[in-house]
């Protein structure tokens, strides 16, 4: 098996940054690896692409040495299965209402016994020695989404689900969900993200923080968040886009 970055890290208290893929574009992928980032989320909730854009990005991070993980659209085992196969360590899913839905996304990375992951992993097994079966449910990680009030209703019980291996804070959608507005900055925010990375801390889980931004990202790097996500690339090209049409415009 490849060696697990993010698990390895967490013991030692070293905190990855993570690119997150709106594009998911091969190339995107092979600069963001060029340029020192961690490890890669590739959308497929609100990104560009479907099967085969995923699997290229897969490719083209297993090149890179970055460790990658997949944002389903939703809760669907042939879409969590599928990723796995294509060679993603973790699956990403996203509005997780309540532990139930929980359960049933982690039967869905695990084999059994714990799971019912189908067999066929036609990439994810490349470049494994030893039987990828009995190895693959230590080094997969299932990472349920917090951002919705079930979700943080339900928290204690979602974390201490064996075979949840970490969890994404979410504070755009939490924010909706709690104050009605997008404010991540919110008092009901701030308060729930200190309370999902203490009780993570409790259950052994590992964290990742998605932040809009370099201000934000601050201090959740402080705080120890194990990984950390700020920005995404359809964000970053336009800014610097912007930025070099400024500055060109106010020479001329």
């Amino acid at each position: 098996m490849a060696k697990d970055l993010f698990r390895s890290a967490a013991r030692k208290k070293q905190t990855l940054f993570n690119a997150w893929l709106m594009m998911n574009n091969p190339l995107a992928v092979e600069l963001i690896g060029e340029a020192g980032w961690d490890c890669v989320t590739i959308d497929q909730q609100h990104g560009a692409g479907g099967n085969e854009t995923m699997l290229s990005c897969l490719t083209a991070a297993k090149a890179a040495g970055l460790p990658a993980i997949v944002r389903v659209a939703n809760n669907d085992p042939g879409l969590v299965g599928r990723a796995l196969d294509a060679g993603a360590q973790g699956v990403m899913c996203p509005l997780i209402e309540n532990v139930a839905e929980a359960e049933a996304f982690v039967q869905a990375v695990k084999y059994p016994p714990r799971g019912n992951r189908s067999w066929g992993p036609y990439r994810a097994k490349i470049g494994v020695a030893g039987d990828y079966f009995t190895t693959a449910n230590r080094f997969t990680i299932a990472c349920p989404q917090i951002e919705t009030k079930g979700a943080l209703d339900d928290l204690d019980a979602i974390l201490g689900l064996k075979g949840v291996d970490m969890v994404c804070f979410g504070p755009n959608d939490l924010s909706v969900a709690l104050t009605g507005r997008i404010d991540i900055w919110a008092k009901e925010v701030q308060e729930a993200m200190k309370q999902v990375l203490a009780k993570a801390r409790e259950h052994g889980v590992m964290t990742l923080i998605f932040c809009n931004d370099i201000d934000f990202a601050k201090p959740r790097i402080k705080e120890g968040w194990d990984v950390v996500a700020i920005g995404t690339d359809t964000g970053w090209l336009a800014s610097a886009a912007a930025a070099t049409l400024a500055a060109v415009e106010s020479t001329s």
